[in-house]
């Protein structure tokens, strides 16, 4: 049975919101991905991921997922190579908004957005505290690395600086999901991030981010990639969705069955 919410007449929706439905809403983005990557890959990362965790939670909790967004917030020195949509942040916390409330005023009370694409995070918090004080609904949002985190570092072939953009592990998702997009013959570490410290750890997954501190304020792209995809490859790519299924499907259960602690409690 479809999980997909625009798959679904209204009186099947009714159903779903008789049961206290799950909304998973997969956010990605279209801007480029170096020399070797479709420009769509966080838009696809974030359907498929999206896909895998409903599949992997749907006997246990009412699940149904939204179609992806696509449209958002690239950086202007970013979008000097073709292909990045470049909503102001304003607009996009609007649009982000305006959907949720949609949501919520449907009646959904539980709602994650899978935010794979990395200039949203600090838009997509300030959504998840208006729904708050407007609907009293306690929409989450995360992106799937902290997800996949451990399992990946384990396997990975890149050093400190290989993980962040059009990097060894978003190049293997694509390997792994849709291998005839990707263009391995271009494949290059010219944009392995060099600068790391007890404060910037240059990396998605390894060292500790402590400040907001732009990447591209930090160091040049050349070819418009933050990262190595050179080591990168559809096994790992495997490893990673297995990872991300497993730790989300457990977040996934204590956000969707977690009682409020009241002040009494």
């Amino acid at each position: 049975m479809s999980f997909y919410f625009q798959e679904k007449t209204w009186p099947e929706l009714k159903e779903y919101l008789d049961r206290d439905a799950l909304i998973i809403l997969p956010v990605g983005e279209v801007e480029e991905h170096s020399l070797y990557l479709p420009v769509d890959c966080d838009a696809r990362i974030a359907s498929y991921l999206s896909a895998q965790l409903a599949e992997e939670i749907e006997e246990e909790i009412p699940v149904l997922v939204m179609p992806t967004v696509w449209s958002g917030y690239t950086p202007k020195y970013i979008r000097r190579f073709p292909g990045g949509m470049g909503l102001r942040p304003q607009v996009f916390i609007d649009m982000m908004h305006d959907i949720c409330a949609s949501i919520a005023d449907m009646g959904f009370t539980k709602l994650f957005m899978l935010d794979c694409h990395g200039q949203h995070g600090p838009m997509l918090n300030v959504v998840t505290k208006l729904i708050a004080d407007e609907y009293g609904y306690y929409y989450t949002c995360a992106t799937p690395i902290p997800f996949f985190t451990e399992a990946f570092n384990r396997i990975r072939k890149s050093a400190q600086g290989g993980a962040s953009h059009a990097c060894e592990y978003e190049t293997s998702l694509l390997l792994h999901i849709s291998p005839r997009l990707v263009k391995t013959e271009l494949f290059t570490d010219a944009d392995a991030l060099k600068h790391h410290s007890r404060f910037v750890a240059g990396d998605a997954t390894l060292g500790s981010q402590k400040v907001v501190w732009s990447t591209f304020g930090i160091q040049e792209t050349r070819y418009g990639a933050c990262g190595d995809p050179t080591g990168a490859s559809g096994e790992t790519g495997r490893i990673i969705t297995e990872a991300f299924r497993k730790n989300a499907a457990e977040y996934m259960r204590e956000y969707y069955f977690h009682k409020r602690i009241t002040a009494e409690d």
